[in-house]
């Protein structure tokens, strides 16, 4: 249903229409100030000194800052439906979203000016934002709990991954308070992968009609294999990462070797997936070729990281892999329910263009270290004008 004229205008009240309205714009006013801060660290620019190390900071913000938010508007969205609940209150999820945008807001302000009890003041504020995630995932297990579909596997897998990420997060807590900075980071990668990873593998399985007939033969025999296979290649590879920043000397080389082929095959198989796919549906369709580049971004990451391209992989998966499926994921969601057409627009094809070209210059800078000092600020200036400019074209109640 298209707003009216009259309903059409901005107004904070609007936000508690429906969850995705709450959680997207949260999540998009992280995405916007996160992209905006880092792009002035690169670019020269410091606000205060640092009670955290920078890379700390940046993974904390990337990891615990904006998916978080963005994951409960779609749950609590699609979560009802695939479920068969009665559609769930914006209201009911204000307290927690709150919660975690105050608990950033004190962590910010401890980064900038907290001194040496800096890292104190920030483990409180995300100690916050852990508060608010609890009630989140609580909420979501109260509505599994009351659904008597026979189908819940999704919603059982994305649950299991949510409450993975608040343990990761309440460990991130104590090493932040501990200013044990290698274990905030390994617990981030861990987060990336095998929490956000795993929750994107249940929403794509899910929303996708591709990933339910990608081998007819092992569909009919095991429907959710491919869930499980994604599930559990993203579950790895987030404990692979996580041992291997933790680990006191390098893997010995047989154990190299196997970790390599495991994620060259499974980097492989990604592809090939994505191959088949171009092969049965049409890419001419901008949101579905959005979709399929930002699957195929997954592939390229593991390959990276079958390279021993860490920092390349890495970036190839957050931006590629977890933002492009984001920027598609979000505004099919937005056009949706709002009576707007799902399709990909000139705008939004735009700033998914500028996201690919953020994505290359990244990952670029990865592999090319002598050109990072022209890459890297490309990349983040990219990515801050894509976090802009998608806050400015859905971020707005009324487009919502």
């Amino acid at each position: 249903m298209t707003p009216s004229k009259a309903d059409s205008g901005w107004h904070p009240r609007r936000l508690l229409d429906a969850p995705h309205r709450l959680g997207f714009a949260a999540g998009g006013l992280m995405l916007a100030a996160t992209a905006l801060w880092w792009a002035c660290r690169l670019l020269g620019l410091q606000f205060g000194p640092d009670a955290v190390p920078a890379p700390v900071a940046h993974a904390l913000a990337l990891t615990w800052g904006f998916m978080p938010l963005f994951m409960a508007g779609f749950l609590f969205t699609a979560g009802p439906r695939w479920l068969q609940r009665p559609a769930v209150s914006a209201r009911e999820l204000l307290p927690a979203i709150g919660a975690q945008l105050a608990g950033w807001l004190v962590l910010a302000l401890a980064l900038t000016g907290g001194g040496r009890q800096g890292p104190l003041l920030a483990g409180m504020g995300l100690a916050l934002v852990a508060a608010g995630w609890n009630h989140l995932v609580l909420r979501f297990w109260r509505l599994l709990r009351a659904s008597t579909v026979e189908d819940r596997l999704h919603a059982r897998v994305a649950l299991a991954a949510c409450m993975l990420l608040a343990l990761l997060l309440h460990a991130t807590v104590a090493a932040l308070v501990a200013q044990a900075w290698t274990y905030s980071l390994a617990l981030a990668r861990v987060a990336l992968w095998g929490g956000i990873g795993v929750v994107y593998a249940a929403v794509l399985h899910r929303m996708i009609p591709f990933f339910g007939n990608a081998a007819p033969r092992l569909d009919a025999r095991w429907p959710s294999w491919l869930l499980w296979a994604m599930a559990g290649v993203l579950a790895a590879q987030g404990l692979v990462e996580g041992a291997t920043m933790l680990a006191a000397a390098p893997w010995p080389p047989l154990a190299q070797a196997l970790r390599a082929a495991g994620q060259g095959a499974a980097g492989l198989g990604v592809l090939a997936l994505a191959w088949r796919w171009s092969q049965m549906q049409s890419l001419r369709q901008r949101l579905l070729a959005m979709l399929h580049r930002g699957f195929a971004w997954l592939g390229v990451a593991l390959l990276l990281a079958a390279a021993s391209q860490p920092a390349a992989a890495l970036h190839a998966y957050a931006l590629g892999f977890l933002g492009s499926l984001l920027l598609a994921m979000a505004a099919r969601v937005v056009c949706g329910h709002s009576g707007r057409a799902v399709v990909a627009d000139g705008p939004l094809w735009a700033l998914f263009q500028a996201l690919q070209f953020a994505v290359l210059a990244r990952v670029g800078a990865a592999l090319w270290p002598a050109l990072s000092p022209w890459l890297l600020p490309l990349a983040a200036a990219a990515w801050a004008a894509v976090a802009l400019g998608w806050g400015l074209r859905y971020g707005r109640p009324s487009l919502a």
